[in-house]
């Protein structure tokens, strides 16, 4: 058995939350350049991307603890202030970062529980968002990492998907996961333009990292231990999906 190395949790949040009194969870503020907000630790210090928070969401403070937390060999991870772990379907426990860094000797990636869709993935895309995004994505890792590129057409084939690019892993593998994912998503900005997208679809690189994040575990065939996550407003999301929904629609018939 390896040696059992701390996990430091991440709560990403936008607001001032009642944040759970767990060892190991910290509260991040995201999107901080242009917030308020009275959390002590921000994404706009230091080597930072916090003013691109409409356009990356929770991966500006995912990129804050990249560039300036010290990690050092330990395991680290992100959760949101309204989504965590939970230690079973019940959802009344969050899992300890104790237990997390049991979990991590065992295996290589924590994620959650996968979304299964009607849809596939690609044809959800293609439904809520811009396609050429996605395809744009796509010959940018064909450039850069070719021998991803079966896993990432093989999950737009599949209707499963670990969201919320919510994830637990050793610093190190999150050191190298970072560093592809922005490699990708840096090239991707300086060739899209999202000035005209709605609210909704300004969070582009969010959207992309959730699927990017499926494809790099896929091809490198990492052992994944999953946990379900909670939810709160799950019934406003279906809400605010049907609403999508029909706006396409009437869009599609004028």
């Amino acid at each position: 058995m390896q040696e059992l190395k701390p996990t430091q949790m991440y709560i990403v949040s936008h607001k001032d939350f009642d944040a759970p009194n767990l060892e190991g969870y910290t509260p991040i503020l995201a999107g901080a350049a242009n917030n308020t907000a009275s959390i002590a630790v921000r994404d706009d210090t230091g080597d930072n991307i916090s003013a691109l928070n409409p356009e990356f969401c929770e991966l500006t403070a995912q990129y804050w603890v990249w560039k300036n937390a010290n990690l050092g060999d330990d395991n680290v991870g992100f959760v949101h202030y309204r989504r965590y772990f939970y230690t079973d379907h019940h959802k009344t426990r969050i899992v300890p970062a104790s237990v997390l860094s049991q979990d991590l000797q065992r295996y290589d990636i924590i994620l959650p529980e996968p979304w299964v869709l009607t849809k596939t993935i690609g044809t959800q895309f293609a439904q809520f968002h811009n396609i050429d995004d996605l395809k744009t994505v796509r010959a940018i890792v064909n450039r850069r990492t070719p021998q991803f590129v079966p896993a990432f057409d093989a999950l737009m084939r599949r209707h499963d998907l670990s969201c919320y690019n919510m994830f637990v892993m050793s610093a190190p593998r999150f050191d190298a996961y970072m560093t592809w994912l922005f490699g990708i998503l840096d090239e991707a900005r300086a060739m899209l333009d999202v000035s005209g997208y709605d609210a909704y679809n300004r969070r582009l690189y969010g959207f992309l990292a959730e699927r990017l994040l499926n494809v790099w575990v896929d091809a490198q065939q990492l052992n994944v231990k999953r946990y379900p996550v909670y939810m709160p407003d799950e019934t406003a999301w279906k809400a605010n999906l049907r609403s999508r929904v029909k706006s396409l629609m009437y869009l599609h018939r004028i």
